[in-house]
C-alpha cells in the first residue's frame, strides 16, 4: 500500500512540476509568443491601469528561413502579461521595424521575389495585427535596402522614419523597449 502511495505522489509531483517547466502561447497570439507561468512573481504590472509601449526592432540575426525573435517578443509580451490578468485593452501596443528588420515587413510575395522563399514573419505579423498591434516600417531603412513600396505587407504601415514612430509615440505616452 505504502509503494502505491508512493508511486502516486511521485506521479503527482512530476506532472505539477513538468507543467511548470513548459511554456504556453496564447491567449492573445495563439501559436507565437510562447512563455513560462511565474507563480506569484513579487512584480507584475497591474490589472487596472492602461499601458502604452512600442518595441523598436533594429536587427534580425536569425538563421534563414526563422522567424525574428524580437517581433516575437511583442507576441511574448501580449501573452505573458494576459495570462497574468492583464487584459488586451489595458495593453496599447505598437512595433516599427527598421535596419536589418526592415525586410520583416515585407508581403510574402514581395519576400518570395527578394530572398526566395516565404517571409518566415508574415503570420506573426498578421498575428499581431490582429491584436490591435500598430506596426511599421522605417521607410528610410526600407527604400534603403531597395524594396518596393507596393511589397509592404498589408499588416504593416509605412512611417517616414523609425525616428519618426518612436518621437510621436513617445509623445503620445509609449514607454520604449529596445532590445537591440
Amino acid at each position: 500500500m505504502r509503494q502505491i502511495l508512493f508511486l502516486l505522489l511521485s506521479i503527482c509531483i512530476s506532472i505539477s512540476y513538468s507543467q511548470e517547466k513548459r511554456s504556453k502561447s496564447g491567449p492573445i497570439i495563439k501559436n507565437f509568443g510562447q512563455v513560462y507561468k511565474i507563480k506569484n512573481p513579487d512584480l507584475n504590472l497591474q490589472k487596472d491601469k492602461e499601458y502604452k509601449v512600442i518595441f523598436d526592432v533594429y536587427t534580425n540575426t536569425t538563421k534563414k528561413g526563422a522567424i525574428n525573435p524580437l517581433i516575437n517578443t511583442v507576441a511574448r509580451y501580449l501573452n505573458m502579461h494576459a495570462q497574468n490578468g492583464i487584459t488586451a485593452k489595458n495593453m496599447k501596443v505598437a512595433l516599427v521595424m527598421h535596419g536589418k528588420a526592415a525586410k520583416d515587413a515585407l508581403s510574402n510575395d514581395a519576400y518570395k521575389k527578394h530572398f526566395g522563399m516565404d517571409n518566415p514573419n508574415a503570420k506573426l505579423i498578421t498575428a499581431l495585427r490582429k491584436a490591435n498591434v500598430d506596426i511599421f516600417v522605417c521607410g528610410q531603412s526600407y527604400k534603403s535596402r531597395g524594396f518596393p513600396v507596393k511589397g509592404i505587407s498589408k499588416d504593416v504601415k509605412l512611417s517616414l522614419s523609425a525616428l519618426t514612430a518612436l518621437i510621436e509615440y513617445q509623445e503620445n505616452g509609449y514607454s520604449i523597449i529596445n532590445f537591440n
